[in-house]
């Protein structure tokens, strides 16, 4: 995670983290809003910075100011590209995790599924078909 400060009006509401690190639940959305925060003040430190380094740059010349120009879209594309692949990334991470979690369900319901039918098998006395039994034997024909 980023380096950030959590404004004082929400470092109470921090619930503790999952043990590896990582904010979970509320305290995960709290991160975020911090991080959006702080994402937000170092975007108009940076602006400020690059306003500073072409008014110096057109008191050098145009040649000077073009270079810094280019300079700064160049920085600004990689950076747009960064943010991209995060996303990306994240997007990734939250698809996987989707697949896993679908994964654990199904064989869930699965092993759920053969323990059901192991337990009401015809030797434990159950017929699924409706049939009857017969001297402890489920006779597993459809009997009308």
């Amino acid at each position: 995670m980023s380096n950030y400060q959590v404004p004082q009006l929400w470092s109470s509401f921090i619930l503790p983290n999952d043990g590896n690190g990582i904010p979970s639940g509320p305290s995960r959305r709290i991160s975020s809003i911090a991080e959006i925060e702080a994402d937000k003040i170092r975007e108009a430190s940076q602006k400020a910075d690059e306003q500073k380094a072409l008014a110096k740059a057109k008191l050098r010349g145009r040649e000077a100011h073009a270079a810094v120009k280019a300079r700064i879209t160049q920085e600004r594309a990689a950076a747009a590209e960064a943010k991209t692949v995060e996303k990306l990334r994240i997007a990734a991470e939250q698809k996987a995790e989707k697949a896993r979690l679908a994964a654990e369900n199904k064989a869930r319901q699965s092993e759920k599924r053969v323990r059901l039918s192991s337990f009401m098998s015809p030797s434990n006395g159950y017929c699924l078909s409706g049939g009857e039994m017969q001297s402890g034997v489920a006779d597993c024909r459809w009997t009308p």
